[in-house]
Parts: C-alpha cells; structure tokens; sequence
C-alpha cells in the first residue's frame, strides 16, 4: 500500500504528534507498505524539497502564521504536491492535522478521488488562547473550536482517535464519521535502562548539580499553559516539606518557560525546580533516566506519550484523574492518581520513603505499557485504512448507481441530442483570411464543443438506464 501522511509538524519539531507519525511511519515501513510524509517547510522555500529517505519525507512551501507564532502555514491547494501523490500512486491519504496541511490533505484527496483518514490528537477548545497570545478569546472560543472539528471531523472517510474520551467529545461535538479507537503505539526499547550506562547518567546528573541523594521528580515535554506545570511549582514548598531530599525537574522548552522560572522565584523554590531547556530527541530517554518519579498535572492530554515513555523507563507515575489516563493507570497499581494538587505531595513522600512501594509501581508500569507496542499500533492503523478504502469504493459505487435517479426537468428529457456535426450550434465560423486571399467562409467543429456533447450523451444514456430500473422496480 502506498500512504501518505500529511502533518503541519514533523522533526526536528519534538511533540507528541511527531513521535506518533515516525513511530507509525517505521512500523508500516517494516510491515512492507511504502510510506510518504508531507509536512510544511522550515524555511521560505519556494518548491517541494525531498529531504529524508527513510522515512521519505517531502517539505512544502510554508510562511509564518501571524495569528499563532512561530507554526507556519500554507495555501490550502497545491497543484504541484496533487502532481506528486499521484506520481507516487497514493492509494490512501492520512492527515495529522486540522489546520493548513490538513486542508491540503482533503482537497487532494478530492481531486484524486481518494480515501482519507483523519487523526484526531487535540482538543481543540484547549488550545485557542494560543491565537494572538488569547487576545481574541471573547471572538474565537472553545465554542467555536467545536464546531471547527464537527466541520472538519465530518468530511474524511473515517477517523482515528487515541482514547475514548477523544472518541466521545467528538460525538458530542456533532461528528457522524466512522471513529476508530487507536493508543499510540511506542518503541519501548530507546527508554529500557539496561540501556544506559551509569556513569554516562552521573556525568548528565553533574550537568545539572543533582547530587546523588537527591530524588528527582521528571516533568518532560512541551512547556506550555496547557500542561499545567505551575501546579506543580505551587505544591513545590508542601513537598519539599515533607520530603526535604526531592527535587522537580522541568525537561522541555515553551510558551511558558520564563513564567514558571519567575513563579519559582517568587515561591523562594528555584533552588528546588532544574529547568533544563529542551533535549535532543535522539537523547530523551537518557533524559527519563535522571528522574526517581515522573509527574503530569494536565487534562489537555488526548493520550499523553510522556506517560508511555516514562513507563517504558521503569518511572512511577503520578497524573490527575482523566478520562485519557483512566484507561491506562489503576491507582495503586501502576501509577498513583490524584484528583486536587494537593495530594501531590502526600503521593510524593509515600513514594520516596518506600523503595518496595516505588518498584512495585515501575514493574507493573513496564508491563501495562509492553502491550502499547509500535507493531500492535500499525496492525489496528493499516486495518483502519483498509475499512476506509472499503468504504470509499462502497460509497463511490453508490453515488454512480444514483446517477440515473437525479432529477431531470421535463423541459431537458424532451431535448434530442444531436452529435456536433449536425448541429449549428457546435460550429463556429472562420472570417475570411485577407492577407491568405482566402476566399469565403470554412466552418469548423470546436473540440471542446465536441467533448460536452460526448458528456451529455454519457449522461443521457445515464438517465435512460435508471428510468429502465425503476420501471423494472415497479
């Protein structure tokens, strides 16, 4: 099968989407299907680039967005990438977003007359006070948002979303399409221990002046209102109380870095909380590494992979209750949950003071997430993508079969048609050519004139034919 995933991000851009579209991209490849990525370019340039092989990845013409700065965007048609999908012989398109690149998406696949399936991986009404930094938010609400996705979500051939709880807003939201339930899948392996060494961990913790009795509490990812990460920094001072030895680490970059810095500051806790700025993606699980217990106060998440991630590292797990984590932690179990911040740090010394307790957590926690493999993952996706092109051929076969139903006017069923030759209508005359000396006036047949007349009489014969079943039907 030949497949191409259409995103507004892809690397060297590290998030959650990228991750889901390379890990898809790999395990696809490996299951024989031949895999193209289209994402937005990084700079003005002013053609499709080719810049990856493995995974193909093509970059098109992109420009600064001003209502969301810094993501790019571009023009919702491009004849040149319609060109390349069908060089390439695409027989399904995958979109990753809502937004530029998704729209691309749709009107090629319209153009191309091909299947697409849409992944749904944020909610939407979480997200507008990103537009002109929330100076617009009494204009473009969550509201607003909603009926975006309903609008959006309503068109693909069906949909692929990462947890029931994203399944089930969607319906709320109005979206009638065919939604298929599908966690991300994760490569366990780049996060084992067993794959670092302990003196190349001690060299990193050095960097950051973590001193070996010191607990490290990991917050990895994107630093961004959403997160809610200043929750965590406001239970700093109850948990350093309580457990004196514990520190917060704050891996990742974002929006919200300087007022998480100035909030420490402001607490007296910048001793407390590492801000260790962005790490490259190759180095993440080295990263997870350096933490005793990972951590995560958002419910924007629609799956949250840092919690795969951390998972696969052997790190308990404390989250807020939510509908996208309910299915995957039991508290007590794998993972401790709590429903107000200020049972962080109760959970937190309960960890900390009982190595037993804690290993317990991070064993049961390396098993739930083993079944989340990348295999598992591009299994349930390419049978999404077969149901989709299924219905895509069933849908296209029904609409040909309602052709010969359409309306027609009794005014046009009374209309002989008459091939160009024979009709007026269809010539056009030539004026005399004096400076030829031609003489008199030669008539010719417009080719265009030729072709709507072979339309219309295909679409006669069309309408005959559904006025012979329906008689039949009677």
């Amino acid at each position: 099968m030949n497949i191409a995933i259409i995103t507004d991000t892809y690397f060297p851009d590290i998030n959650g989407v990228t991750s889901s579209i390379y890990t898809l991209a790999l395990a696809l490849r490996k299951r024989g299907h031949r895999v193209y990525i289209f994402a937005t370019s990084e700079t003005n340039s002013p053609v499709i680039r080719r810049v990856s092989k493995h995974p193909p990845v093509f970059r098109i013409p992109s420009f600064p967005m001003l209502l969301v700065r810094p993501y790019r965007t571009t023009m919702p048609y491009s004849l040149r990438l319609v060109q390349i999908l069908k060089r390439l012989k695409i027989d399904i398109i995958h979109t990753q977003t809502e937004f530029s690149m998704g729209l691309i998406g749709l009107s090629s696949s319209m153009t191309l007359h091909l299947p697409i399936v849409h992944t749904y991986h944020t909610m939407l009404e979480d997200y507008t006070h990103y537009i002109l930094n929330g100076k617009v938010k009494n204009i473009i609400t969550p509201d607003m948002a909603k009926k975006f996705s309903k609008t959006f979500c309503n068109v693909p051939t069906g949909l692929i979303v990462p947890t029931e709880k994203v399944k089930n807003a969607l319906r709320e939201y109005g979206v009638v399409k065919p939604i298929y339930v599908i966690p991300t899948g994760i490569d366990v392996s780049p996060f084992n221990r067993s794959n670092f060494d302990k003196n190349e961990i001690d060299a990193l913790k050095e960097k950051y002046g973590i001193r070996p009795e010191e607990k490290i509490l990991l917050s990895l990812g994107r630093v961004a209102k959403e997160k809610s990460i200043d929750r965590i920094i406001d239970q700093v001072p109850k948990i350093c109380e309580k457990s004196p030895n514990v520190r917060v680490l704050i891996v990742g970059d974002g929006p919200a870095l300087q007022g998480l810095k100035d909030q420490a500051e402001k607490l007296h806790v910048s001793d407390k909380v590492i801000f260790a700025g962005a790490a490259p993606y190759a180095e993440i699980g080295k990263y997870y590494q350096l933490g005793d217990a990972f951590i995560s106060c958002s419910t924007s998440e629609t799956q949250g992979l840092t919690y795969y991630e951390a998972m696969a590292a052997g790190l308990p797990v404390i989250a807020r209750k939510d509908d996208a984590v309910n299915e995957l932690f039991q508290d007590g179990v794998n993972a401790r949950l709590f429903k107000d911040e200020s049972e962080i740090a109760d959970i937190v010394s309960d960890i900390f003071k009982d190595p037993v307790t804690a290993e317990r957590y991070s064993a049961n926690a390396e098993k739930t997430v083993a079944s989340f493999s990348a295999e598992t993952f591009a299994v349930r996706v390419e049978e999404a993508y077969m149901n989709a092109i299924a219905r895509h051929v069933r849908e296209k076969a029904i609409r040909r079969a309602n052709v010969g139903k359409l309306h027609l006017s009794r005014k046009y069923k009374s209309v002989k048609l008459v091939p160009p030759e024979e009709d007026s209508h269809f010539l056009k005359e030539e004026e005399e050519d004096r400076k030829g000396g031609f003489s008199g006036v030669k008539k010719v047949v417009a080719g265009n004139a030729r072709k709507a007349y072979h339309t219309a009489y295909r679409y006669a014969q069309l309408i005959r034919v559904g006025k012979k079943i329906s008689k039949r039907g009677h």
